[in-house]
C-alpha cells in the first residue's frame, strides 16, 4: 500500500484548515452579535426598574401587561 503525499494531499489538507477557521470565524460573529441584539433590545426582565433598561423591549411589553398599565392609565368605559 503507498499513500501519495504530493502536493495535492497538502493542498487539500489546507483547504480543510481554512474551512473550519472560517467556520469558526463566523461563529464567533454571529455569536456576538446575538449577545449585542439581546442586551440591548431585549434586556433582562429583573432589572426593569433600573434607567437603562426600562426602554428594552422586554420591559416596554411587561409594564404593559402589569395592572398599572405603565405610564399611561388603563382606561374603560361603562356603556349605559
Amino acid at each position: 500500500m503507498t499513500f501519495n503525499s504530493g502536493p495535492k494531499s497538502k493542498q487539500s489538507g489546507q483547504t480543510v484548515v481554512e474551512y473550519i477557521l472560517l467556520l469558526l470565524v463566523m461563529v464567533t460573529i454571529i455569536t456576538s452579535l446575538l449577545t449585542y441584539i439581546k442586551n440591548k433590545y431585549i434586556g433582562d426582565i429583573t432589572k426593569c426598574d433600573k434607567a437603562p433598561n426600562t426602554e428594552t423591549m422586554l420591559c416596554k411589553i411587561n409594564s404593559l401587561m402589569e395592572p398599572g398599565g405603565g405610564s399611561k392609565k388603563f382606561q374603560f368605559y361603562r356603556f349605559k
